[in-house]
């Protein structure tokens, strides 16, 4: 073989190495709605990081946090208030808000804390409470003040699956419409709504897939399949989704619609969706999201689902995907203590978590990681 066409094997087989690399494949382009593009996990910077505890009184029960300044909220759907609060820096706690019921100021069902935002000088979060179709402005400073628990608004509102809800300023919300089953073999895709808070107006849609539902022998494997945990930039531009059986991180544009998938290359594509799968086995890639307004921090997996019956002890996660808004990959944090769901604390910039099999609360001091 000459040199010449030595040289022009070699090009063949790097365009086509390239094609595969950095072109949706058909189903992709049959399904997903915005651009995909590839990229190479392996040039991520690797840094070795350690864990700082948080001491807290014995016997304070904890659930889903979230943190701001010295304040950790903590949400437990089987406590009569859904949310107890405590201190940071002494371990005690505040006080327990959000009392569980049917009366006009309790809720039956809320969500976790999606989104913490300044409303003026108080700090003040969004919660949904399904069945009885209402929507809680809770002001969580004057809560604290006060003792008892403040809702700044209380409003009846349409009575949609809402996953998660982001506020914006001059009265607006995105809320995520997740999938819903329709039939056995039936289900609708996720999408955004920008919708006004107090008219219940909606603004505009932002549609991940083109396909307003798809069809598989069991539409709940689709539900799951489309799971994602997604957070919104501080300064509102931009939502991020961690998908969880994908090695992808999508970047919702909130001013244009735009919409870019970032996947890991050789990643599975959108393909997976149309083989019959064991739920339980599926791969799971990203398992969580937050963010500040110069990195998305996403907890990372990438292997079988593990046993999560009630009582059996999970797995140590050690891998956090660090990514710039623009969906490059910059770092892969790995991590002495177990980091499966995560709120990036702005104040006093810690990445917070809790060990779900000790009910311990740590955190990583962003400061000292130099990022």
């Amino acid at each position: 073989m000459n040199m010449n066409k030595k040289i022009s094997n070699i090009v063949l087989s790097i365009v086509i190495i390239s094609l595969f690399v950095g072109c949706k494949s058909n189903k992709d382009e049959e399904i997903f709605n915005g651009e995909i593009q590839y990229f190479d996990d392996s040039r991520a910077i690797v840094k070795k990081v350690v864990a700082k505890p948080v001491t807290m009184a014995n016997g304070i029960p904890t659930g889903m946090i979230a943190a701001y300044d010295s304040l950790l909220i903590c949400w437990n759907p089987r406590r009569d208030d859904f949310f107890n609060l405590i201190n940071l820096d002494t371990g005690e706690e505040i006080g327990s808000f959000c009392k569980k019921g049917q009366g006009p100021q309790e809720a039956t069902s809320v969500n976790c804390i999606y989104q913490l935002f300044k409303k003026e000088s108080d700090l003040c979060t969004f919660l949904w409470d399904y069945n009885q179709s209402r929507l809680f402005l809770w002001n969580i400073s004057q809560s604290v003040e006060s003792g008892k628990t403040v809702y700044d608004t209380i409003i009846s509102y349409d009575k949609n699956r809402y996953f998660f809800l982001f506020y914006q300023p001059e009265n607006f919300l995105f809320v995520n419409r997740p999938s819903d089953i329709l039939n056995r073999e039936e289900a609708t895709t996720p999408f955004y709504e920008k919708r006004t808070i107090n008219t219940k107006e909606i603004i505009q849609n932002y549609r991940i897939y083109k396909n307003v539902s798809l069809r598989k022998n069991d539409a709940s494997e689709l539900e799951y399949s489309f799971y994602t945990w997604d957070v919104m930039k501080p300064d509102g531009s931009k939502i991020a989704q961690a998908m969880r059986h994908l090695p992808q991180i999508n970047i919702l544009d909130t001013h244009t619609g735009n919409l870019v998938g970032y996947r890991m290359n050789n990643g599975t594509d959108f393909s997976f969706l149309e083989r019959d799968a064991d739920i339980k086995s599926m791969t799971v890639y990203y398992f969580n999201i937050h963010a500040d307004n110069n990195y998305i921090y996403a907890t990372y997996w990438g292997k079988e689902m593990w046993n999560d019956r009630i009582g059996d002890e999970l797995p140590h996660f050690n891998m956090i995907h660090v990514f710039d808004w623009s969906g490059k990959p910059l770092y892969k944090l790995i991590t002495d203590r177990s980091f499966l769901r995560i709120w990036l604390e702005p104040v006093r910039n810690r990445l917070y978590t809790i060990d779900p099999n000790k009910d311990e609360v740590y955190y990583l001091d962003l400061n000292e990681l130099e990022l």
